[in-house]
């Protein structure tokens, strides 16, 4: 019993850092007054709607001019593609072109076509004044290039026709129209024409590009308006393009084809 008594009395009792403070006379704990919560809550409230409204139209900004710019690269590529198909007007032709307006390059009204050779047919035997078909000598594959639509130009000294395929069976191509001359086999050359067609799909605002008569591809959205001419005199090609439904703006093109030269 002593014991405890001697470990209460020395270990127990209590220290002068322990003991309760007593709060002097006249000190009071001072805080916020409600007033002033609601004017810091007004101002933090008021600084936060700022900053939202500054990120929410640099937002804005950004967009409309990411938009801007996917137009004008998207406006370069399609023009640069129609740059291509236009340095391809003519070539494998030799300077034949079919008596009339039609020239490699045809212009209307939101559209333009190129012609050019994709391959040279040899005629198996002389054609007739009239006919509406041809022997040809078959190749390899033949029957997937000969389709119908794709058109045909034949030519012999200074006479030159164009035809366009109706049906093949074998090595027998019927035609469209009927041979307005005469060719001799021995002395013709016949072409088989690729014909690029690049015009304005006016309902879905929408540039498109075909190839020998397959469906159109997109090649630009957006467009208002497609404005080309050509000028076989000076051989003078421009292209006109305007697109964008919110913020019009306009392309130009200026181009020199190389093979549009007439054989005299």
């Amino acid at each position: 019993m002593a014991s405890i008594l001697h470990f209460r009395n020395h270990f127990l009792q209590p220290s002068s850092t322990c003991q309760r403070r007593t709060v002097q006379p006249g000190f009071r704990f001072k805080g916020f007054s409600l007033l002033e919560s609601l004017i810091s809550l007004t101002l933090s409230l008021f600084i936060l709607v700022s900053a939202l409204e500054v990120i929410t139209q640099v937002k804005k900004v950004y967009y409309r001019l990411q938009a801007e710019q996917e137009v004008s690269l998207g406006a370069s590529i399609a023009l640069e593609k129609i740059r291509e198909d236009l340095e391809m007007a003519g070539t494998g032709l030799n300077g034949c072109w079919p008596a009339g307006d039609r020239w490699p390059i045809e212009v209307g009204t939101s559209r333009i076509t190129v012609l050019s050779s994709e391959l040279m047919i040899k005629i198996a035997a002389d054609v007739q004044a009239g006919q509406n078909w041809a022997l040809i000598v078959p190749w390899t594959g033949f029957s997937s290039k000969l389709r119908a639509g794709r058109a045909i130009l034949i030519t012999s000294q200074n006479q030159t026709d164009l035809v366009e395929i109706v049906s093949i069976s074998n090595n027998q191509v019927t035609l469209t129209p009927a041979f307005s001359s005469s060719f001799q086999a021995a002395e013709s050359i016949a072409y088989l024409l690729e014909e690029v067609e690049i015009y304005l799909d006016s309902e879905q605002s929408i540039l498109r590009r075909k190839v020998n008569k397959t469906s159109g591809q997109p090649l630009l959205e957006d467009v208002l308006s497609f404005e080309p001419a050509y000028d076989p005199d000076t051989n003078l090609l421009c292209l006109k393009l305007q697109t964008g439904l919110k913020k019009e703006k306009t392309y130009e093109l200026f181009f020199y084809p190389k093979n549009t030269a007439k054989k005299p």
